[in-house]
């Protein structure tokens, strides 16, 4: 996982911000060939925005090997950097920036932009089904799981989560480097791994990657280079493994997703209105971080995130903090509303109307070094500057509607060959 270093004082002031604003091998002969991009519909991102390479895979990986991957990526900011954040945290976010005022929706299945809200309260909360009657609630886990990879012959984890049939997200320092055109090797995706039960961890490679050409490129919105930044994201299309795609090995789930989630909250109700009302999102975070477990059991955790819109030139960084205990390894896992079960309600009672389940809004994508602070940030799923739009076809807005419009769509054409969602 990426990771940084801020004094306390950083970490004061962005908190202060926050407020304020059976293991089976892949069968090789079941892989389906990857796609050629055509001409990108009106209403779809420029092609340049992304760029998209076809997964090289020069080796397995062992289960001995599984089981003592445990390096991840932390680059970390210097003492200057450090001090040039807790000046950007205290600068106001243009107010004239793609998105920062913008709705929230989300693309369930098709698509279609839905607007959201909570509450007429206007807090933010996630509940769910739990006792016996949810015995079925580990289920909603198992579309998230463990991603290993290799830089050189050296093997990193990482974490991931389905938002498709073949179709999954992560976090861009996940499959490339930063400003350096490069691309990792061997990604390897097993939903819901846990070492203790090496029969159902059944591996899934990549076919293809795409990751924002920003990105890649090193011209991204961040805090820093390569640190804090707007679009810490990557798709990856999953190979068949034994005629089977990988969400039928997650119990036949994938997530939803919700774009500009802060943007659904509402006016707090009569009695309420002198009482400032933050933004922030009840979110749930799944993920394999390194220092738990030996990263060889998926893990939970579950606090209130906040918007970290920090101004960078003439541009808007969007990310997501919250507090958490996870560590490296936890990169590209997924941050949720709403994860768990409905239960049946009767005599007009409801969850709100932010009732879109099992809802992903961005991925985990940077740290501290120092483990005892226990905030994690992620690039928040948004509207910004690389990509700005509302609607990208049917796929929703901002970069993740993007992203998922280019997989499904003109791109990979996953939708038509029934990979996508």
């Amino acid at each position: 996982m990426a990771r940084s270093m801020k004094s306390r004082a950083a970490l004061a002031a962005a908190a202060v911000l926050a407020l304020l604003a059976v293991l089976a091998a892949p069968s090789a002969a079941q892989d389906f060939t990857v796609g050629t991009p055509t001409t990108p519909p009106a209403g779809a991102a420029d092609a340049s925005k992304f760029t998209s390479t076809e997964a090289v895979h020069t080796t397995t990986i062992t289960m001995e090997e599984m089981k003592n991957a445990r390096l991840q990526l932390a680059p970390q900011l210097t003492p200057e950097q450090a001090a040039a954040l807790i000046e950007a945290a205290r600068a106001p976010a243009p107010t004239d920036a793609p998105g920062v005022e913008s709705g929230a929706s989300y693309a369930p299945f098709r698509g279609g932009a839905v607007p959201l809200s909570v509450g007429t309260g206007g807090w933010s909360f996630s509940d769910t089904r739990v006792g016996r009657s949810a015995r079925n609630l580990a289920a909603y886990a198992r579309p998230a799981g463990k991603l290993y990879f290799q830089i050189g012959t050296a093997w990193y984890i990482c974490s991931a989560s389905l938002i498709g049939r073949s179709l999954l997200v992560t976090a861009a320092h996940c499959v490339c480097s930063f400003g350096q055109n490069t691309f990792y090797t061997n990604h390897i995706f097993i939903p819901d791994y846990d070492v203790d039960f090496p029969a159902t961890n059944v591996q899934f490679t990549a076919a293809s990657i795409v990751v924002a050409t920003s990105y890649l490129q090193g011209t991204d919105t961040c805090t820093q280079s390569g640190v804090i930044c707007s679009n810490d994201l990557a798709l990856i299309w999953l190979n068949l493994n034994n005629g089977k795609q990988a969400f039928q090995s997650a119990n036949n789930l994938y997530y939803n997703y919700v774009v500009n989630g802060f943007e659904a909250t509402t006016a707090p109700v009569d009695g309420f209105a002198s009482v400032t009302v933050p933004k922030y999102l009840a979110i749930t975070q799944l993920g394999y971080p390194a220092d738990w477990d030996a990263a060889g059991k998926m893990q939970l955790s579950t606090s209130p995130g906040f918007p970290l819109n920090v101004a960078v030139n003439s541009n808007t960084m969007k990310n997501i903090v919250r507090g958490s205990s996870m560590t490296g390894g936890s990169s590209g896992g997924p941050w949720m509303l709403n994860w768990g079960v409905s239960a049946t309600a009767s005599n007009g009672v409801t969850y709100g109307t932010l009732n879109v389940r099992n809802a992903i809004v961005g991925v985990t994508s940077w740290g501290y070094i120092n483990k005892d602070i226990k905030i994690q940030g992620a690039s928040a799923f948004a509207m910004n500057n690389e990509f700005p739009n509302a609607k990208y076809g049917i796929r929703g807005g901002g970069n993740i509607g993007a992203f998922v419009d280019y997989a499904c769509e003109w791109g990979w054409g996953l939708q038509a060959l029934g990979y996508c969602r």
